[in-house]
């Protein structure tokens, strides 16, 4: 969002709802139709006198299979927006619509589907204190809610902080039932009913690889795409086709490489954690919680979140005389990442950081950057190893 300029933000934030009105069956035609045509009026606005901007025929064939930067003012070719999409020619969302509705839209709580979402999203931030009433949640960043969800867990104790976040990883979608039994959750109002977004025929689907709820795109032709929001997720195989049987009911079949068929759940009695906390406590949480199993199973002595959350895994081995202090890594972007290491040179002290081993290829990179702090950086299987052969 640096990148661009107060008119192509703008731009972008008609762009985003305009395209999840159009991708979306939820409500009344009449309220979609009157929820583009908005979109259409900041669109036109954010090109002001000096650039015309397309009519409301032409906005709505574009955001079809064009490329973010092209339909911006000004075009912003070098730029990550000219790589994203927001709709294909079929008009079925990206893996990157959703992220944007809720990283860097004003009015993406507007928006269907994903708008229920960033709206109870916000009534979380401000019991926790975070947004003040009339606040919106454009460009707050993952870090900030993170440190207001894990502050608000805190706050009942370490043990419940630690449980709480640890069933925010493991289990993101619950059913009400389980989720009255931890009170910490309750109380941070976490968890909500299951978005339009992510439902069929009364039902949903879990992501074999994260456990949360896939989204589920109706296709003209009444089959249901059904697939992870986690585009890595979804490439590795977390892909599914459903259609309707004789009997009334529905049949889901793979469409990757990966053959595990989830279980179709019904709607009615679970809970899930909306999309912005499943992208920024859950999918992070992963590899920190699947590393403390790995790590434990060697026989090692391993903390979860330590002395407050300094970092994410103490590791200890032969009696105490090995420690590894972990930080967890899971950016997508690497060079992201190696800016992020860079920004604080001087902090990192004999932190031992660590990235999935499909980045393995980064290390020299973000090595080079760390040189000189006295931190590590390794891949997960790396860590694994050497704590393996202390």
């Amino acid at each position: 969002m640096q990148e661009l300029d107060v008119e192509q933000r703008a731009a972008l934030d008609a762009c985003v709802v305009a395209a999840l009105a159009l991708s979306s069956s939820e409500g009344d035609a009449q309220g979609r139709m009157r929820l583009l045509m908005e979109c259409h009026g900041r669109y036109v606005r954010s090109f002001g006198v000096f650039e015309q901007a397309p009519s409301y025929e032409v906005f709505a064939r574009r955001l079809r299979g064009s490329r973010v930067s092209n339909l911006l003012p000004g075009r912003p070719q070098e730029s990550v927006f000219g790589e994203l999409w927001l709709l294909d020619e079929d008009g079925m969302p990206s893996s990157a619509l959703h992220r944007l509705a809720v990283e860097a839209s004003e009015h993406g709580h507007l928006a269907p589907g994903i708008g229920a979402d960033i709206r109870h999203l916000h009534s979380l931030l401000r019991a926790v204190g975070m947004l003040p009433v009339g606040t919106g949640l454009s460009r707050i960043s993952g870090e900030a809610v993170q440190h207001a969800v894990f502050r608000a867990l805190r706050a009942v104790g370490f043990e419940a902080y630690t449980l709480g976040r640890e069933a925010m990883v493991r289990t993101p979608v619950l059913t009400r039932r389980v989720l009255s039994r931890n009170t910490a959750l309750v109380e941070l109002g976490a968890y909500t009913g299951i978005s339009p977004t992510r439902q069929f025929g009364g039902l949903w689907a879990a992501c074999p690889m994260c456990g949360w709820t896939m989204r589920a795109t109706y296709r003209p032709s009444g089959v249901v795409d059904v697939e992870c929001e986690d585009e890595r997720h979804s490439l590795l195989g977390a892909r599914y086709r459903a259609e309707a049987t004789a009997i009334g009911g529905w049949c889901l079949a793979p469409c990757g490489e990966l053959r595990t068929v989830p279980e179709l759940l019904p709607v009615e009695g679970y809970v899930a954690l909306p999309y912005a906390l499943w992208l920024w406590v859950t999918l992070p949480g992963l590899l920190e919680v699947e590393l403390r199993d790995r790590l434990a199973a060697l026989g090692a002595d391993v903390r979860l979140w330590p002395f407050g959350d300094a970092y994410d895994l103490h590791v200890t081995r032969a009696g105490g005389s090995r420690v590894w202090r972990v930080d967890v890594k899971t950016w997508a972007d690497p060079y992201g990442l190696a800016e992020r290491l860079r920004e604080e040179p001087d902090g990192h002290g004999e932190l031992c950081f660590v990235v999935p081993e499909h980045l393995r290829g980064y290390l020299p990179l973000l090595r080079r950057v760390v040189r000189g702090s006295g931190a590590r950086v390794l891949t997960d299987a790396d860590l694994v190893a050497e704590v393996a052969g202390a």
